[in-house]
């Protein structure tokens, strides 16, 4: 298939695709792309085309489509709600979260986080996750780019569980395990995992209150970056998208 790259919607003209100007860096000066080499490319949205290079404008690479296929995604869709770590620990969660194909994750605060976000900050991690998703979804070959959100308030996040059709909320003093939590089929889940100071109980009340189901991944207690990846990946292999 070529090289994997990612070339948002509006790169795509009839025909034809550019490729944007990192990703074009990336392949004239890494893995030295030259007209006619063959490179696939997704638009991050579900399509995926086997394109032609063409031709090295300025500094874009442009390529002629010749063969393209629509994707849909796997179901169910995933969205990981992350409480709020050390930003080196979420980059982790993000990068892995991506790669086992999650749909979208949000990093909320709450009163045990360590870590505090002002605007500044949560703009400068909005870019470097979707960097990160970008380059999982590359790695990963996956037709879908995640999306990502820092600085979720909690009571958005209460908001966003009420709407979710099934969610669940990791915490320690939860008895219910996760499989008996999980319906079957189910078109969308939502995971909620809390910070590294672990979730209030005023704080899991008030998630079961908005809709989630507390519950158990078992007797360990795992890091926050570690339970957002091992509970993922259970619900994936529960699904039968895993495994």
């Amino acid at each position: 298939m070529g090289p994997w790259f990612v070339a948002p919607p509006p790169c795509w003209v009839t025909g034809t695709v550019s490729l944007p100007e990192d990703e074009s860096h990336h392949a004239v000066h890494v893995l030295r792309v030259a007209p006619p080499d063959v490179i696939t490319v997704t638009d991050g949205h579900g399509i995926v085309a086997s394109c032609a290079v063409s031709s090295i404008e300025g500094k874009t690479v442009v390529a002629e489509v010749v063969e393209r296929s629509l994707h849909r995604r796997l179901r169910p869709e995933v969205a990981v709600y992350q409480g709020t770590a050390k930003a080196s620990k979420v980059d982790t969660v993000v990068e892995r979260l991506a790669e086992l194909g999650v749909a979208e994750t949000y990093a909320f605060e709450s009163s045990r986080s360590v870590a505090r976000w002002d605007e500044q900050k949560v703009n400068r991690l909005n870019e470097r996750w979707s960097l990160i998703a970008r380059s999982a979804a590359k790695q990963s070959r996956n037709p879908f780019m995640m999306g990502t959100k820092a600085g979720l308030a909690f009571s958005d996040l209460l908001a966003r569980i009420g709407r979710e059709p099934l969610a669940v909320c990791l915490w320690e003093e939860a008895s219910l395990p996760l499989r008996t939590a999980l319906m079957s089929p189910a078109e969308r889940v939502a995971l909620v995992v809390g910070p590294e100071g672990g979730l209030e109980r005023e704080e899991a009340e008030a998630l079961a209150d908005a809709g989630a189901q507390l519950v158990s991944l078992g007797p360990r207690i795992l890091r926050t970056e570690n339970a957002a990846f091992a509970a993922t990946s259970a619900l994936l292999f529960h699904y039968g998208l895993m495994g």
